[in-house]
């Protein structure tokens, strides 16, 4: 309670000097400019021309500005306004006439500054070339609630940083929303798996219990009828299942995360068999990839009717042993210290629902060097990194939906991200660039897209394939091209060659 008085007190000081002079000049131009924000109409007229004259991406960043705007406005000017209930700044005998009229809501946080920072962010994460425009206007605007008097500053600062945050919550929010109104399939009988029958793989540590029935009893509904029921660690038996269950064969579904599927998916690119997917795990990143529903009841319903799509895998060779399949990503150096440390009973037992947390730290303070060589496209280079990953599937960071820019599941390329030793403020500085959705050259990542690549290590090291350490290199990885035969959603657009 102290620390808020004395912020308050601060607060109010600092407004005091921000407004203590008259400027008729500076306070005519931005009572307009604040006036032309009212009820964000200055924002949804930005994004109608936005929308008309700038194509689909134009159209794309407009609705998730006027949709991020939606969300803030509702958080702040309902619940927000009301539970911290600061009255507005008063009036004292001798104060010049306001510019504008005092509004009648509490005063924290100020709708302005949040609607206008919402919006510039919405935007900005689909189109960033909007940023340099809007981001000086959406600071105008919120400075302008202090200058004429209605907001003192950390109102305008507070609502400044909800607006960017529910910017940033905008993305995942409007791939639910498409979720909830996804049309179903249109695909012919011919691009569907033709059969009701369900061979469901598990591993007992993913997903939840909770979830895994809801699966069940969307299974039920369906009209799906479950063959076997296996567990990961039972794979060995899926060519004998296959088999014995006729033709065409039952739809094999991984209930899990990315490291599920992935043992999945190397087990039936060999076959005809067709595989599905429930999102169980904690990312889900290549269901994210290519549009499967994060729901699982529509998850589920897709396998009663989703498309049969052709998707690239990526393949990790080394000489004498049989060669691993994985989906979404490939990686050796920070990652796999990470999974080292993700899964040890001690740290997990210490630490519970922060062991993933605590991992990542410590991999990013050890981050040990090491001396390869990368072979690609008749060129050979020596490099010392902390980490290399070989990716197939370009979406990553779970609910966050960052995307590998140009990247697809079925490009029939493997985008590789190799990092030199860099110190931890930069390392952390790039990982915010994904997420702010800019895209420009960092020193000491570098980045590749290729079919095929060599590395070369004098001793051999682990490697993590869709999160779990299964493989090592040296080892030759390449990409397999439509290997997989996946239920994808009817959004999904599949590539043809």
């Amino acid at each position: 309670m102290r620390f808020l008085a004395a912020l308050d007190a601060f607060d109010r000081r600092l407004f005091r000097r921000l407004t203590r002079e008259e400027r008729r000049a500076v306070d005519i131009s931005l009572k307009r400019l604040s006036n032309a924000a009212n009820r964000s109409l200055l924002w949804i007229a930005i994004a109608g021309l936005i929308a008309t004259v700038g194509g689909r991406r134009g159209q794309r960043a407009a609705l998730r500005g006027v949709i991020s705007i939606g969300i803030t406005s509702t958080l702040v000017n309902l619940p927000l306004k009301y539970l911290a209930r600061r009255g507005r700044p008063p009036r004292r005998r001798g104060d010049r006439p306001l510019p504008i009229s005092l509004p009648g809501s509490f005063s924290f946080p100020s709708g302005h500054s949040a609607s206008a920072f919402a919006f510039a962010t919405g935007v900005g994460l689909e189109d960033p070339r909007m940023l340099a425009p809007l981001l000086p206007l959406a600071a105008t605007i919120a400075y302008s609630r202090v200058h004429l008097r209605v907001h003192y500053p950390f109102d305008v600062l507070a609502g400044a940083a909800i607006g960017v945050g529910m910017g940033l919550a905008s993305g995942p929010l409007i791939e639910a929303v498409r979720q909830l109104w996804e049309p179903p399939s249109s695909a012919s009988e011919a691009d569907r798996a033709g059969t009701t029958r369900l061979i469901l793989v598990m591993s007992p540590q993913a997903g939840h219990k909770k979830k895994m029935a809801r699966a069940r009893r969307a299974i039920s509904d369906s009209g799906l009828e479950v063959a076997s029921e296996i567990s990961v660690g039972d794979l060995a038996r899926l060519p004998d299942l296959l088999r014995r269950n006729g033709s065409p064969p039952p739809i094999v579904v991984a209930a899990g995360g990315d490291g599920t599927v992935g043992t999945v998916a190397n087990a039936v690119i060999a076959t005809p068999a067709v595989l599905g997917i429930i999102p169980l795990g904690t990312s889900n990143d290549f269901a994210r990839s290519i549009k499967i529903p994060m729901n699982v009841e529509k998850a589920v319903r897709l396998l009663a009717g989703g498309h049969v799509s052709g998707i690239d895998a990526g393949k990790l060779t080394r000489d004498g042993e049989q060669p691993r399949h994985f989906v979404h990503a490939a990686a050796a150096g920070i990652n796999v210290q990470f999974a080292r440390f993700a899964t040890r009973a001690d740290l997990r037992a210490r630490f519970g629902r922060l062991t993933y947390a605590v991992a990542m730290a410590i991999a990013m303070k050890e981050r040990p060097i090491f001396n390869c060589e990368v072979e690609f496209e008749g060129r050979t280079e020596q490099l010392s990194l902390v980490h290399i990953s070989v990716i197939n599937a370009p979406i990553f960071g779970g609910f966050l939906d960052l995307k590998l820019p140009g990247a697809g599941a079925n490009d029939r390329t493997l985008d590789v991200i190799m990092i030199e030793h860099l110190p931890i403020r930069r390392l952390l500085r790039s990982a915010l660039y994904p997420i702010l959705r800019v895209h420009r050259p960092i020193r000491g990542f570098r980045t590749l897209q290729v079919s095929r690549l060599r590395v070369r290590t004098a001793e051999p090291m682990d490697v993590t394939l869709d999160g779990e350490i299964a493989g090592k290199i040296p080892a030759n990885f390449e990409v397999v091209p439509a290997g997989l035969r996946v239920i994808t959603s009817p959004s999904f657009k599949e590539k043809h060659r």
